[in-house]
């Protein structure tokens, strides 16, 4: 492997600060590789090429698939070399096989540090300060700026939501073309819904004296899960939308089943939640 700094192996130990946290400064292209692959073999000088080319502008991340199969299947690798470009804390686009350099370098090119992307880190400085209209003001400003970079739009909504203007997001996330769908896309999308379900049906207070006299309709069990989990109670809620799921599967045209893959998409990966309440989910529906 070449020696240049921003070439380099990554495990799940130190994925989440090489990769993840360096995409918020610059795209990391992450190569899924494993010494059996002869592709993978054949553009591991082309990466070195790339991250020359791009000095000081892209970190190119090598993940042995062999050795960190966990890793892989986070990031649903199914073939090799699989070529995953992280921006932002995410993923935001995947390609798969051998490719030239040019679709290499068109790859990256589509990923680069542009202006908006630094009015996005000052809005993140200032998100960090607890200044969020500040924040949603230079989000505001970058999208405008930069209408089809569409990496910025799960940000800005995501602190749309968080003040309350629901509506607006919704607005902001219909923008984005569905061929340049991310998962922090979906994440904001589901936490969207989420939002919504929250900001209707009666008070916390009211949900749990209904709950504590032993109400079981529908209704009652289902915006009683939305408050169990927005106070941070999420294997509650799961149960009791399991519940709702059990005893009436109709109820809101299959909303809680819904609402339980929402809640599976807002989890971080790995949560063993996830896992336990996949399961149960799908007993359930058989």
């Amino acid at each position: 492997m070449s020696n240049h700094p921003d070439l380099y192996s990554v495990t799940s130990a130190d994925f989440a600060s090489r990769v993840l946290d360096v995409s918020h400064t610059r795209p990391v292209l992450v190569d899924f590789w494993a010494a059996w692959c002869g592709p993978c073999r054949s553009i591991a000088p082309l990466l070195e090429q790339l991250v020359t080319q791009f000095d000081g502008k892209l970190s190119v991340a090598k993940v042995d698939t062999d050795a960190e199969a966990e890793l892989a299947g986070r990031y649903g690798v199914r073939s090799l070399p699989t070529l995953a470009v992280f921006r932002n804390g995410a993923l935001a686009e995947q390609v798969v096989g051998a490719q030239p350099l040019q679709a290499l370098v068109a790859l990256v090119s589509r990923h680069l540090v542009r202006e908006s992307d630094l009015m996005a880190e000052a809005a993140r400085v200032a998100l960090a300060a607890g200044n969020r209209d500040e924040a949603m003001r230079l989000l505001a400003e970058a999208v405008a700026a930069d209408p089809e970079h569409y990496v910025l739009y799960p940000e800005y909504a995501a602190c749309l939501i968080d003040s309350g203007a629901l509506d607006e997001a919704a607005a902001v996330l219909d923008r984005v073309p569905t061929r340049v769908a991310t998962d922090a896309l979906s994440h904001q999308q589901a936490r969207l819904r989420f939002a919504r379900l929250a900001s209707g049906g009666a008070d916390s207070a009211t949900l749990a004296a209904r709950i504590a006299s032993g109400a079981t309709d529908s209704d009652t069990r289902f915006h009683w899960a939305v408050k169990q989990m927005m106070a941070g109670d999420y294997a509650g809620g799961l149960e009791t939308l399991l519940q709702v799921v059990r005893s009436d599967r109709a109820y809101g045209e299959d909303a809680a089943r819904k609402l339980m893959l929402d809640v599976f998409s807002l989890l971080p990966a790995g949560d063993p939640l996830i896992r336990e309440y996949r399961t149960q989910l799908a007993r359930a529906l058989n």
